[in-house]
């Protein structure tokens, strides 16, 4: 059986774990956005298994309750079950790890007899228990784990109660996203949750790991536009991610210089990035190639408000509230002015519609309570200050 590399792991930089910058990109991109594996492609094995997990999913996107149970511990010893050294979690008492295989696929060329093994990139998660001579034992495929998208990459919470992974499923948003599951009593697993927007991008967000204050690490390459990865960290509070910051720390540097990097991090950036992520948040995103939704909110309110609009070249703080933001090319200026409508595109590539100008909070508030009584609910005050948004507090 597999044995404990508790030993040969201590010994090497964290960094190192997340490989080298680079060749960690040109890797993450091949397993989990190359995936070709296909799980009838895989060899079945007798069934020896008599528990089946309750968590299974039987679809064509999951693991079935059927492929948990031909999961045997004799793929440990197998070539072809690729264990990735590099995606690794083992628990506080060295009890129990996690970690992220491959499957190697034999397929056939034209010439039958000339069997080639190809070397899948469809990564799935694992479990085992660890015996006290380091052999792993009792193995089993996490439930969660796809049928044709990877995931992988485990790390454990500080307190051992949840496990963050990378996923490139259906429940991503990006090209990987970072999950999180809550691991139950008994072997059982909660239902693995996005960490979202504060943390997951549309491009590549990789090894996480969390300290034992609760802060998650990862590496993105959302600021590259794809060409290599920078660190973040974001502080988790009651489960809940604040928005993540950029460090300044090399991928390959050790857990220490992670953790000081993040506390060198001044307090109100902090404060500031998480301001700016629950502000994009609230945003409507209304992803539209027509004024449809405008045309009807300018004939609901076109009786109540007058044509004034916001002077973004001024400095003066005004109050306002926003009922959309359209990211696509949206065009402007149709609208009757006599709705009190206006817009205002930004350097983030959004167009957001505002509706009415006040000058205190208390007016745009009432204002906002007459459109969710027609039925805008999503709406909300916005301060406005210049080309600055801010939530009123």
């Amino acid at each position: 059986m597999k044995k404990l590399m508790t030993v040969l792991l201590l010994g090497i930089p964290f960094g190192i774990l997340a490989q080298g910058t680079q060749d960690s990109h040109a890797d993450a991109d091949d397993i989990f956005n190359m995936s070709y594996a296909d799980a009838s492609n895989v060899e079945s094995n007798e069934i020896n298994k008599t528990r089946i997990h309750a968590n299974a999913v039987d679809n064509a996107v999951y693991v079935s309750k059927e492929d948990l149970m031909t999961v045997k511990d004799s793929w440990l010893d197998n070539p072809g079950f690729d264990i990735q050294e590099n995606m690794i979690a083992y628990t506080k008492d060295q009890k129990t790890v996690f970690f992220s295989a491959n499957k190697k696929l034999k397929t056939k060329s034209v010439d039958e007899s000339n069997l080639k093994i190809k070397k899948s990139v469809q990564l799935q998660l694992f479990k085992a228990d660890v015996t006290e001579s380091g052999d792993w034992v009792n193995l089993e495929m996490l439930p969660f784990n796809g049928k044709k998208h990877s995931t992988g990459h485990p790390s454990l919470s500080s307190d051992d109660t949840k496990l963050y992974f990378v996923s490139d499923g259906p429940e991503s948003t990006g090209k990987t996203d970072i999950f999180v599951v809550e691991l139950l009593e008994e072997g059982n697993y909660g239902t693995p949750s996005n960490m979202g927007p504060k943390i997951n991008t549309s491009e590549i967000e990789i090894f996480p790991y969390v300290d034992e204050s609760d802060v998650l690490y990862f590496a993105s390459d959302k600021d590259t536009e794809g060409d290599e990865f920078d660190v973040f960290a974001s502080q988790v509070v009651d489960d809940v991610p604040m928005a993540a910051v950029k460090i300044d720390v090399d991928l390959n540097a050790s857990k220490e210089d992670y953790v000081a990097a993040f506390n060198a991090i001044d307090a109100d950036v902090i404060m500031t990035a998480e301001k700016a992520a629950n502000l994009r948040d609230l945003e409507i995103l209304l992803e539209a190639e027509n004024l449809a939704a405008i045309k009807q909110i300018e004939n609901d309110l076109s009786k109540d408000l007058d044509g004034a609009a916001y002077d973004f070249s001024s400095e003066t703080v005004s109050y306002t509230v926003q009922i959309g933001a359209f990211q696509k090319n949206v065009k402007t200026g149709t609208y009757d002015t006599s709705s009190g409508l206006f817009n205002q595109r930004y350097d983030d590539g959004y167009n957001r519609f505002y509706s009415g100008v006040f000058s205190s909070q208390a007016e745009a508030q009432k204002h906002l309570d007459e459109m969710k009584q027609k039925g805008y609910k999503d709406a909300f005050v916005l301060g406005l200050k210049g080309q600055e948004r801010f939530l009123p507090e």
